[in-house]
C-alpha cells in the first residue's frame, strides 16, 4: 500500500528534464529497437529486439495505448497509426503522461536538429538549452590541426561562442562530451604549448575545457560533463567520475556549478561522493534511466546513499523520438517509488519528507540550479 501511495503522489509531482535533446518535430518512421540501442554498429536486429530497454518500452506502450496483450507488432502498428494521425497531439498526450513541465535541451546532437520555434511550437513545455562546447570545438580542432587556423584565431573564436550563449537567456547551461573525445581526466595546459600546430588533442581540448570553466565562474553558470557510459564510441577508462578530482579542487572553479551526467553509471556511489565533498558538484540520472532498467534502482540507492538530496536532479538523456523522453519520466517515477517506500519502511522518511525529496530531484533542484524562473 505504501507503495502505491507514494506513487499516486509522484504522478502529481511536474518534471523537469534537465538533461535532454530535440526530438522530431513531425513525423518519421525510426527502427525503434535500432534507436534506442547505444551501439554505433550494425546490430543484428534480432539481438536489438531482445535488450531489457526495448522490452521496458513496449511494456510502457501497452499500457499508454491501452492494449495490454496485444503482439509486438500491434503494438508498433498502432503506435504509428497515432503518430502518423496526429502528431501534435501524440506529442502532446505523451508528455502530459509523463508529467513534464520543463525540457532543458543539449543543441549539440545532431540527428534530429530541428527550428527552434517549430519544437518549441509542438511541445507543450517550456523549454531551455544548454551549449554544448564541442558543437564549436571539434571543427575548431579539425581546423587547427590542418593549420587553416591559428591558436589565436580558435581563441577568438571560440571565446565569441562561449560569450554569445552567455548573453542569451535561454541558454542556462554549458555542456561538455570532453569525455568522448579524449576522457575527463583534465590536466593543466599551458597556453605557450599550444601556440603551434603540433599540440596533441586532449592538450587542446583540456585547455578549452578549462577556459569554459573560467567564464562560466563569471557568471556561475552550471557546466554539465558527461562522465558516464554512452554511445560504443566512448572509452569508459576514460570517463570515471573520479577522474574530475582535479577539476573539483580548483579554487578558481569553486562558484561554477558542475554537473556529472548520467550519474557516473555506472559509478554511481562515487558520483554521489564527489557531490557530497563539493559544494558545487550535482549528480543528474539521465541515460542510467531509462537506459538500466532494473540497475538504475540500485544506481539511485548509490547516489542517494551519499548525495545531499537537494543536488540531484532528474534527466531522461532523451532523443529523436519523444517517447524516450516520456519513458524516461515514467521510470524515474517507478524507480523514486520504490526507493522511497523503502526509507519509508526503514523509519530514516516519513511520507512528507519522501514527498519533499521526490519533488527536489524531479524539478525543484534544476528550477534553483539554471535559475529557470528569473526574468
Amino acid at each position: 500500500m505504501t507503495d502505491e501511495l507514494i506513487y499516486q503522489d509522484l504522478a502529481h509531482i511536474p518534471i523537469v528534464d534537465n538533461h535532454c535533446h530535440l526530438f522530431d518535430t513531425t513525423w518519421r518512421q525510426h527502427d525503434l529497437p535500432a534507436l534506442i540501442n547505444m551501439s554505433l554498429n550494425a546490430m543484428p536486429p534480432d539481438q536489438l529486439r531482445l535488450t531489457m530497454i526495448y522490452r521496458k518500452l513496449l511494456r510502457e506502450l501497452r499500457s499508454f495505448l491501452d492494449v495490454e496483450d496485444a503482439a509486438d507488432d500491434t503494438v508498433l502498428r498502432i503506435r504509428e497509426e497515432r503518430m502518423r494521425s496526429d502528431y501534435p497531439k501524440w506529442v502532446g498526450d505523451l508528455l502530459s503522461h509523463g508529467g513534464i513541465d520543463t525540457l532543458v535541451v543539449d543543441l549539440g546532437y545532431k540527428p534530429a536538429t530541428q527550428s527552434l520555434d517549430e519544437f518549441e511550437g509542438l511541445v507543450p513545455a517550456k523549454t531551455f538549452y544548454m551549449f554544448r562546447i564541442e558543437s564549436v570545438l571539434d571543427d575548431l580542432w579539425r581546423k587547427f590541426n590542418a593549420g587553416e587556423l591559428s591558436f589565436v584565431e580558435v581563441e577568438e573564436r571560440f571565446d565569441a561562442s562561449l560569450r554569445e550563449n552567455m548573453a542569451n537567456s535561454r541558454m542556462v547551461a554549458f555542456k561538455t562530451i570532453i569525455g568522448y573525445r579524449t576522457g575527463i581526466e583534465i590536466q593543466p595546459v599551458e597556453r605557450a604549448d599550444l601556440l603551434h600546430a603540433a599540440a596533441s588533442e586532449k592538450a587542446f581540448r583540456d585547455y578549452f575545457f578549462l577556459q569554459t570553466l573560467s567564464r562560466a565562474a563569471e557568471v556561475g553558470m552550471p557546466v554539465q560533463i558527461h562522465a558516464s557510459f554512452g554511445e560504443s564510441n566512448i572509452d569508459q577508462r576514460r570517463n570515471h567520475p573520479g577522474m574530475l578530482k582535479w577539476i573539483f579542487d580548483q579554487p578558481a572553479f569553486a562558484t561554477v556549478p558542475m554537473v556529472i551526467v548520467h550519474g557516473g553509471y555506472p559509478h554511481c556511489f562515487e558520483a554521489g561522493y564527489l557531490a557530497s565533498v563539493y559544494p558545487n558538484v550535482y549528480v543528474d540520472m539521465s541515460e542510467m534511466i531509462p537506459f538500466v532498467p532494473f540497475g538504475s534502482r540500485q544506481g539511485l540507492r548509490d547516489i542517494f546513499d551519499m548525495c545531499p538530496f537537494n543536488k540531484i536532479l532528474y534527466g531522461s538523456d532523451g532523443f529523436v523520438t519523444p517517447e524516450i523522453h516520456w519513458l524516461g519520466a515514467r521510470m524515474a517515477r517507478d524507480s523514486m517509488t520504490a526507493l522511497l517506500a523503502e526509507y519509508i519502511a526503514a523509519g530514516l522518511f516519513d511520507r512528507d519528507l519522501a514527498l519533499e525529496v521526490a519533488g527536489m530531484v524531479f524539478a525543484d533542484n534544476a528550477t534553483r540550479l539554471y535559475r529557470l524562473e528569473e526574468p
